[in-house]
């Protein structure tokens, strides 16, 4: 095909804009301003099409003379003809003419890729971008009629998938490399956190996990994701009173701040997770994904001298290992209070019926007995009533399971420290990222996942919510174009190593 010519791009830029005003003032009076709208958007997206043969006129073919000398003397000579590539633009479809040079022993070198930093594939970065923010938040296939719908392109929910696996490819590349946030951003108590969420997989994926059953056992359709978080926050001190409160009695706590807003009492601000740094992965063991977090809590804090807080659940299989990891750092695990609570109410809901005046009391004051630092009080009067009381085999389990729990935990309940401390003490922040990256992507009707497919949204989701995303997409383009065009391309087509970087900024 021959070269795009500019003028001639900026002749059909120019008609279509005229044509645009010309049928907007023809039909203004008959049409409403929904048709209007639709095709003067149709028309906005045709006259960005010309704009983009306008740039690769204003390119070139990359034309750079009759041969091309590689590093290590090869040379290539110039084919005659042009080569096209069909270029994927949100714009439309367009075929980019490129020179290309060729020896018997060497596939051909099209300088133009490297001078336009043109991606591998023939979706342009912005397509691909759009594809996967897509991806991240709806169904491929959903993400496809959205893309159709808006744009017009005939994209199969497949392509979404593959293009989304190639995005999530430099993850590791960008975290490595990521610098940590600057100081004046960060809260005074650094948090970390660590859980697991199922993710539906396919069958096939599915008889991995579990290939063999044990009498009426049923196969498991899910593989967990493992999930952790770092963040930093500022300091809250709360009284022990005010703890139980909000948890028990919330009406209460809450007519309370009513009261003294009127009365012109300012409550106190919100504390907010600051700079969170999310990542749930299906592939990665649980060591790997507690190793990351950890690097990055100690990347923002590296003379610090406070110590490094965990917030988790019950998991004493997460427990065990993160104590293994943090041997010989200063750090204060914290069992996450609301976990504490459901406990006690299945305790107070065993013995004195769902919803009732004297089981919401037993559990407030025993939540207040635990955050007051009485742990080991409220145990021995859980094994008194175990003991001494006749109970129903429900009522029995209910406080064997308490007790159990907060023995096994109880060196992670110094609440009343981590209150004067100004600790959080719930884990709220790992729970919701269980729920907005794993949770509301992978799961839905008839949603089953390969373990490389759910992987590689599971990390794009990672990078989305942990407000990464733009930065991330930058340092995606800078890393495909250093693996495309390596510095002896760069060198051989006459450009700088700086010169991606330039083109980037």
């Amino acid at each position: 095909m021959p070269a795009y010519l500019m003028e001639e791009m900026v002749l059909e830029g120019q008609r279509e804009v005229k044509e645009l005003f010309e049928f907007v003032k023809d039909n203004a009076e008959t049409m409403d301003a929904y048709s209007i709208e639709k095709t003067i958007f149709s028309r906005i997206m045709a006259i960005g099409l010309a704009a983009m043969k306008g740039y690769f006129a204003e390119k070139g073919t990359g034309d750079i003379g009759d041969v091309l000398q590689l590093e290590d003397g090869t040379t290539l000579k110039k084919e005659k003809r042009l080569l096209e590539k069909n270029y994927f633009s949100v714009f439309g479809k367009l075929a980019v003419p490129r020179a290309c040079y060729r020896s018997n022993c060497i596939d051909g070198v099209m300088p133009l890729d490297a001078q336009a930093g043109l991606p591998e594939r023939s979706y342009s970065y912005l397509l691909q971008e759009w594809m996967d923010v897509l991806s991240i938040r709806d169904s491929f296939l959903e993400g496809s009629v959205t893309l159709g719908k808006l744009l017009g392109c005939g994209l199969s929910a497949s392509r979404f998938e593959v293009v989304g696996r190639e995005s999530a490819g430099s993850y590791d590349e960008f975290y490595k490399n990521k610098e940590a946030p600057i100081p004046e951003s960060e809260g005074e108590i650094h948090t970390i956190g660590f859980d697991g969420k199922g993710v539906p997989v396919i069958k096939s994926e599915a008889a991995k996990i579990q290939s063999r059953l044990g009498k009426g056992e049923k196969r498991q359709k899910t593989k967990e994701a493992i999930v952790g978080v770092s963040y930093s926050i500022d300091p809250k001190v709360r009284t022990p009173e005010e703890v139980a409160e909000n948890l028990v009695y919330p009406e209460n706590a809450r007519a309370k701040r009513e009261a003294a807003k009127k009365k012109g009492v300012k409550s106190p601000p919100q504390t907010r997770a600051k700079n969170p740094r999310r990542i749930a992965s299906l592939k990665r063991s649980k060591e790997e994904v507690m190793k990351e977090i950890i690097t990055d809590a100690k990347k923002r804090t590296p003379h610090s001298k406070r110590p490094l807080v965990a917030v988790m659940d019950g998991a004493l299989s997460l427990w065990t290992l993160l104590t293994s990891l943090l041997e010989g750092m200063n750090w204060v695990g914290i069992l996450d209070i609301i976990h504490v609570t459901e406990y006690l109410w299945k305790v107070g809901n065993a013995l004195y019926g769902e919803n009732t005046d004297e089981g919401k009391k037993w559990v407030y004051d025993h939540l207040l007995a635990i955050v007051q630092g009485r742990v080991g009080r409220v145990i021995g009067g859980l094994k008194q009533v175990l003991n001494k009381r006749k109970l129903k085999k429900s009522q029995h389990k209910a406080l064997q399971d308490a007790i159990s729990y907060f023995e096994n935990h109880r060196q992670w309940m110094r609440y009343d420290d981590y209150l004067a401390a100004g600790y959080p003490i719930g884990s709220g922040v790992v729970e919701s990222t269980c729920g907005h990256t794993v949770k509301s992507r992978m799961e839905g009707t008839g949603r089953r996942w390969s373990i490389k497919g759910a992987e590689s949204i599971l990390l794009l989701r990672s990078v989305y919510t942990s407000n990464d995303w733009d930065t991330y997409w930058h340092a995606h383009r800078k890393l495909e174009q250093k693996r495309l065009y390596d510095s002896r391309v760069l060198q051989a087509l006459r450009c700088s190593d700086d010169y991606f970087v330039k083109k980037a900024a």
